[in-house]
């Protein structure tokens, strides 16, 4: 996380158009470098750690409404891209992506615009005309469930699970099960090849973005 702080640092100063006011790789912090500096544009990754990070982005959205939310993620843009919109960000950068497109991404959430990749467009106007789409599907979870269900796509058992989400195991059963009846998996073993299926090629670890 350091190196990718550092390095995102090094390519905003670059740019003669940013300055960057503040970093830090501890999340307890943010609140209080948001009242202190009042930048325009934060660039998080919330998607690790054991915090729910739909959540977050919803909580740090409603605090600091006129702060433009920029997600920068490893994982999977069908996947989360959407929910992190919907939650309050303006814009989501794949890590994997250019320089360049993450100074386009902050230019465009300047201008009050919101930033996906040409692929998210593609798939958001594919679904609005009624097709579907790579995430068909996981629209009927929750955000926790979405959660767990990238948990179990990274290979984590029920107990790690719990311990990452800071909840019961009781609870990760629960929403084990919710997942399996919304998303037609007959028993664990299809949940587990299911999650992969859906999940395991582009979500990688939680723990490991």
């Amino acid at each position: 996380m350091e190196l990718v702080r550092v390095g995102l640092a090094k390519i905003l100063s670059a740019a003669s158009s940013f300055v960057v006011c503040a970093a830090t790789g501890d999340y307890d912090d943010v609140p209080e470098l948001l009242k202190r500096h009042r930048p325009h544009v934060m660039i998080v990754e919330p998607f690790h750690e054991s915090r729910h990070g739909i959540r977050w982005i919803k909580d740090v959205a409603a605090e600091f409404p006129q702060l433009k939310i920029i997600v920068a993620s490893s994982h999977s843009e069908a996947t989360y891209a959407e929910r992190a919109l919907r939650a309050g960000a303006s814009g989501y950068w794949m890590k994997n992506s250019s320089a360049e497109d993450l100074l386009r991404a902050i230019e465009t959430v300047l201008a009050d615009e919101v930033y996906v990749s040409p692929m998210i467009t593609a798939l958001a106007m594919h679904k609005f005309a009624g097709h579907g789409g790579i995430a068909y599907g996981l629209d009927l979870l929750s955000d926790r469930e979405m959660e767990v269900f990238a948990r179990i796509a990274a290979g984590h058992g029920t107990s790690q699970i719990a311990k990452e989400l800071g909840i019961s195991r009781k609870t990760v059963e629960s929403h084990s099960e919710h997942i399996k009846s919304k998303l037609g998996y007959g028993n664990a073993e299809e949940l587990k090849r299911g999650a992969r299926a859906f999940l395991g090629a582009t979500v990688g670890s939680p723990q490991n973005p």
